[in-house]
């Protein structure tokens, strides 16, 4: 992370395999002050490997079982080199490429979240427990022409979505809000509700974005109800789509007032908010306009983003007509 202080072989793995696995937040944490950038870097991380133990699809239901109940105990004791010994060798062998990679380094991932100050490691270790508390839980499923449904409507999305993200985003809010209180900063429920809120929305937008190839790998998160499964190709119908989208929307702009509310002296937690926020929308505008397999937003597109971003983040009026304009387009798109 360019902004951190923080040296050691441990640091520079997390640094290194960050934009390995998501060149996103790669690319926005650190716009995040210090200690944030560093805390931020490595709950994702954290959370990272826990998402890899529910997708890896190969796994026995005890093996995975096992795998959640080590990793918790590792993470509870970052410290201790045989939590993470226990929990790299429960893998029957490991996942590919660079999630691979990421488990392989699980114990540095862990001594780096050791080195950071108790304020900090409290809400990370929330958010996976949490997390993997809700990824244990057993979801309906529906299974049609070998891909398996495993929302069964937009409720069962919306309580999927905060296992996986929406802890995210209130454990991001409790890091920002201890962060900002020196300044006078202080959070209400509503606004650590629309934290969360701006996690689901931030999901629902991937899943959006990656339905096709979810489908492909044999789920789904989009309700059965909403896909068109006659055709075998299992991507939403034009109605379904529009519900889909316009339920993101309705949490996307919760997100929006959130970072609203972060004052505009907070440069670097309103830059890292706008820079998942703003190309969410305009995900959401290409998949309504388009009809695309893929919805992608182009390199140009980005660069408006970030350039808006730039130039006026601290702007609510600029930011909030940039966002609400992207908004009106996609729900034109709809019809």
């Amino acid at each position: 992370m360019g902004s951190t202080s923080r040296d050691g072989d441990c640091w520079d793995f997390c640094r290194g395999i960050l934009p390995d696995v998501s060149r996103s937040f790669a690319l926005i944490i650190p716009m995040c002050p210090p200690p944030l950038d560093s805390a931020l870097c490595v709950a994702y991380l954290l959370c990272r490997i826990a998402d890899t133990v529910e997708d890896e699809a190969d796994l026995a239901p005890a093996t995975r079982e096992c795998l959640y109940d080590a990793w918790l105990a590792a993470v509870d004791q970052p410290r201790d080199p045989v939590a993470a010994r226990s929990f790299r060798e429960a893998w029957p062998s490991l996942p590919a490429g660079d999630e691979g990679r990421l488990i392989e380094g699980c114990g540095r991932v862990l001594e780096a979240f050791a080195s950071l100050e108790s304020d900090l490691t409290g809400p990370i270790r929330d958010c996976v427990e949490e997390m993997v508390g809700g990824m244990r839980l057993a979801r309906p499923v529906e299974t049609c022409g070998g891909v398996q449904f495993l929302c069964t409507d937009l409720d069962a999305l919306d309580r999927y979505c905060h296992y996986v993200a929406g802890t995210v985003g209130l454990m991001s809010s409790r890091l920002f809000a201890a962060h900002m209180a020196p300044a006078g900063f202080r959070p209400d429920d509503a606004w650590m509700e629309r934290g969360r809120r701006m996690g689901l929305g931030l999901q629902m937008t991937n899943i959006v974005k990656d339905c096709r190839i979810d489908a492909a790998r044999g789920v789904s998160f989009v309700p059965a109800s909403l896909v068109d499964l006659s055709s075998g190709r299992y991507r939403p119908t034009p109605a379904g789509l529009g519900i889909l989208i316009r339920h993101t929307i309705g949490h996307l702009r919760e997100a929006m007032a959130y970072v609203r509310a972060v004052p505009p002296r907070e440069a670097g937690i309103r830059a890292f908010l706008l820079g998942s926020l703003l190309p969410a929308i305009a995900t959401l505008e290409v998949a309504a306009a388009d009809r695309q397999e893929q919805a992608r937003i182009d390199r140009a597109k980005m660069g408006e983003i970030f350039d808006c971003i730039g130039r006026h983040g601290a702007d609510n009026d600029v930011v909030g007509e940039w966002f609400e304009r992207h908004c009106s387009r996609t729900l034109a798109a709809l019809g």
